[in-house]
């Protein structure tokens, strides 16, 4: 089996199947997510947009990243991933060759360029606007 390492990429991609957290003989927890990366080009024949060939892609991470990670990612959502893009080769049993390329991520980031994300601040009241900090800090008063 062929593990080449290849430079660091950053890429947005789909998630197509949920993280499946799993911890190695050492206990260390780490994660596998699926994930798409779909280009599109711009055809002037009929002056749109087409779509091109897919990406599909391994996306590992450990430790506490793959955790949090797991807890925070579902199908369907976008993430933005960073780190390193690897290569590997193998046999089937059969003798038939398989190959696949993987990013060992340095940095995953939930998109919200699709959807809206909660923030575990913001749902724990960490992060308020001016305004409703304001209004907390206003007590009333009573005359002794």
């Amino acid at each position: 089996m062929s593990n080449q390492s290849l430079p660091t990429i950053s890429g947005e991609f789909g998630v197509i199947r949920d993280p499946d957290l799993r911890f190695n003989d050492a206990g260390r927890p780490w994660v596998v997510v699926r994930g798409v990366a779909k280009s599109r080009r711009y055809d002037k024949s009929t002056e749109s947009f087409v779509d091109g060939d897919n990406l599909y892609i391994d996306i590992l991470c450990s430790g506490k990243m793959a955790e949090n990670l797991t807890e925070s990612v579902t199908v369907g959502d976008t993430i933005t991933v960073s780190g390193n893009l690897a290569y590997k080769e193998w046999k089937t049993k059969e003798g038939e060759a398989r190959h696949s390329y993987q990013i060992q991520a340095d940095y995953v980031g939930v998109s919200i360029r699709f959807q809206e994300q909660k923030s575990s601040r913001l749902e724990s009241g960490m992060r308020k606007s001016p305004e409703a900090a304001a209004q907390d800090q206003s007590v009333e008063s009573v005359p002794f």
